[in-house]
């Protein structure tokens, strides 16, 4: 049997065609990454403000929760009793229960929720003109919108330019 050394039936890019590509997605991703100075619109601003609020909500019900239990054993934690006096609530099962229930209406009760949202809406300007006026969740809000568009712009511009040096590949 003869077999043909000379004849290359697997092409592989050579190391430059990949050093290309590597770049051309590299550089893809470091544009894509400009999106994160995209501007933000009212609505965005407004749904994410309005679920940084109801995930703090749920954390510190869940909180609560814990020193609920705490509180039944008698063994009331000092991180539980930081919690109890960060929220106004005095150390009591019935105090616990009251606090977790209001909480839960902040997020649930549809007049509430609304009243929350019009407030976001109403202060979205401000919030854009000058940073120092934001609360914590605003800021919380304001900051995941901005890294949210970071991250996609990154892989979707990566994406495109690794997409993009494989065509110009192919062509030559």
């Amino acid at each position: 049997m003869d077999f043909n050394t000379s004849m290359n039936y697997l092409q592989h890019p050579t190391v430059s065609e990949k050093s290309k590509r590597i770049g051309a997605t590299l550089l893809g991703g470091m544009l894509g990454m400009a999106c994160y100075y995209l501007p933000v619109s009212k609505d965005t601003f407004v749904n994410e403000a309005f679920r940084v609020t109801k995930r703090n909500a749920e954390k510190d019900i869940q909180a609560l929760s814990t020193a609920a239990e705490e509180f039944s054993k008698h063994k009331l934690t000092n991180e539980s009793k930081i919690l109890l006096h960060r929220l106004n609530v005095t150390e009591s099962f019935d105090a616990i229960k009251e606090k977790c229930k209001a909480l839960t209406e902040s997020v649930t009760d549809s007049d509430r929720v609304k009243a929350l949202k019009k407030d976001f809406a109403d202060n979205f300007k401000q919030y854009k003109k000058d940073a120092s006026l934001m609360d914590s969740v605003t800021a919380r809000a304001m900051s995941n919108i901005k890294w949210n568009g970071f991250k996609w712009g990154m892989g979707i511009g990566a994406a495109l330019g690794a997409a993009l040096s494989m065509l110009t590949a192919k062509d030559k």
